[in-house]
């Protein structure tokens, strides 16, 4: 029997199964099946603001990417984690466009991304074009070289919309431990 598992939704940022389950009803069955196995939850859950409803559906805790790419150690370039930034759920769709610009060695098809950047925006409905180019990689080295494109795409789930700051990772930490805290001391608040 595993030791520990984790339930990731479709509404993650980074990889994931191009078609899957939502957040919400994949973790809660997950949990079900897995217990008494701890299952943390990953993707869509609202925790830029702390919300505890991982706990809710029966998750163990939460694994958190988005928010945490928007703080002031992060190593996401610079352009592209400003607390600032326009970001919202819409922008960050599942894609397979920059694994094949950046020569990803596995499943393109069967394992997306949820991503922003401008090459996907540029290939977006022709990854089977971009993937017959061998060109294409070689331009795309070329325009992170130049500074043309971000070095790396930006892995944001689609409750981007809730970042607007840039935190140092301690105070956030902080704020999420006390935030759940109080959250999960009043019932029926989430």
């Amino acid at each position: 029997m595993p030791t520990s598992s984790l339930a990731q939704g479709t509404e993650s940022g980074g990889h994931g199964a191009r078609r899957g389950r939502a957040t919400l009803p994949f973790v809660s069955v997950v949990a079900d099946l897995a217990a008494p196995v701890p299952v943390p939850a990953a993707g869509g859950s609202p925790m830029a603001e702390a919300r505890p409803l991982p706990w809710c559906w029966g998750a163990a805790g939460a694994l958190i990417g988005t928010r945490f790419q928007a703080t002031a150690e992060s190593l996401v370039d610079s352009r592209d984690r400003r607390g600032d930034r326009p970001g919202r759920g819409q922008d960050a769709e599942r894609s397979s466009v920059l694994d094949i610009a950046r020569g990803a060695r596995w499943s393109t098809s069967k394992y997306t991304a949820r991503t922003g950047h401008p090459y996907r925006d540029r290939w977006r409905g022709r990854e089977a074009k971009l993937a017959e180019d061998p060109q294409v990689r070689h331009a795309y080295r070329a325009d992170v070289a130049r500074g043309d494109v971000p070095p790396l795409p930006v892995r944001a789930g689609e409750g981007v919309d809730l970042v607007n700051d840039l935190p140092p990772a301690a105070d956030l930490v902080v704020a999420l431990a006390a935030q759940a805290e109080s959250g999960l001391a009043r019932p029926g608040r989430y």
